[in-house]
Order: structure tokens, then C-alpha cells, then sequence
């Protein structure tokens, strides 16, 4: 029985990954690049035209997220973030 409950949480935790983590969909037809920043460190990722990427642990908890669209926006794990190149929306998951 312990080892039916562990494999259960074990495909919980692997079912509800995707929420736990940052994603940007690139919606422009270039290239962008953008910046992750959690204080003491930051990362600097490009993103092909049309492509999405997903952050699992540059944004563990909160990030600074800089781009094309000059500022840098404060982003929580598991919100997703549209950018058509210029300016961005950001889609929460929660209302919080």
C-alpha cells in the first residue's frame, strides 16, 4: 500500500510540473531575446519566432523578466507571458 501512495505522489508531482514553471511564447515573426534575473543570479535566453520556451529553475520563485519591450517585468512561477516582440501580456494562472 505505502509503495501504491508513492508512486501516486510521484505522478502527481510529474503531472503538475508544467504549472511550476515560467513559460514565454515568442508570438512575433523574430527572433527576441530575454533576460531572467532572481537577484543573485540571471540568464539570458532567445527565443525563435513563433516558439515558446519554458523555465523550470531560472524563475524557482520570482524573476525579473527583461526583453524587447524595455522593462523588465516581475514574473512568478507559472505565469505565462505573450510577447508579440514589442510589448507582452501577462497571463496568471491564479488571481493572486
Amino acid at each position: 500500500m505505502l509503495k501504491t501512495a508513492l508512486i501516486a505522489a510521484g505522478l502527481a508531482v510529474a503531472m503538475t510540473t508544467g504549472a511550476h514553471a515560467l513559460t514565454i511564447n515568442n508570438k512575433s515573426e523574430n527572433e527576441i531575446s530575454i533576460g531572467l534575473d532572481q537577484g543573485n543570479q540571471e540568464s539570458v535566453h532567445k527565443i525563435a519566432a513563433g516558439k515558446s520556451m519554458t523555465f523550470k529553475n531560472e524563475c524557482d520563485d520570482h524573476c525579473g523578466v527583461t526583453g524587447p519591450w524595455n522593462f523588465s517585468w516581475w514574473a512568478k512561477t507559472g505565469d505565462t507571458i505573450d510577447t508579440d516582440g514589442s510589448c507582452l501580456t501577462c497571463a496568471k494562472d491564479d488571481a493572486s
